[in-house]
């Protein structure tokens, strides 16, 4: 079953996702399926993608969500885990490696606000092992001020070079 197939049977914990990530999805996540892999999910919403990401991955994944709110560590599952806390803290960040060790694949679904995806991604992408895969959805939110984009802000435009400093 294809990873849509799956999104659209699904019965489990709610979620949403925009239908034009799967084919950007089946073509970075698909040579992890069956393998032994940690997964890393910012953004655990309803619960339901963790369960989809599970079933994709296989039970030799290690499926982490991350989220800010304490009501998301209701949707762990058998397999699945969740820790609560601030996408943009170091310190937590390092503890869910110290837990989990280092993520083959993160999915960054979180705050989507620019300074934590900033935080997050300068703090976790030169940790991956060489052929990991770092994506970040909606970076439409990028060009809105209430999101800490724009496209006069001063503050985007030396964050996203810091971040792009460290490819």
């Amino acid at each position: 079953m294809s990873l849509w197939q799956d999104f659209m049977s699904h019965d489990g914990y709610p979620m949403d996702k925009w239908a034009h990530y799967f084919p950007i999805y089946d073509r970075h996540f698909s040579w992890y399926r069956n393998k032994s892999l940690t997964f890393l999910e910012i953004g655990v919403a309803r619960g339901g993608s963790l369960q989809m990401w599970q079933r994709f991955f296989g039970p030799l994944a290690k499926i982490v969500g991350v989220d800010i709110n304490e009501k998301s560590k209701s949707y762990e599952t058998p397999g699945t885990f969740v820790r609560i806390g601030n996408q943009a803290d170091e310190q937590f960040l390092q503890s869910l490696i110290n837990e989990f060790g280092i993520p083959d694949v993160v999915l960054d679904d979180g705050s989507h606000q620019m300074e934590h995806l900033a935080k997050t991604f300068n703090f976790l992408y030169p940790k991956l092992p060489k052929n990991g895969v770092y994506m970040v959805e909606d970076l439409h939110t990028a060009y809105w001020d209430e999101y800490g984009g724009g496209s006069q802000s001063r503050r985007r435009s030396s964050t996203y070079r810091r971040a792009s400093s460290t490819n």
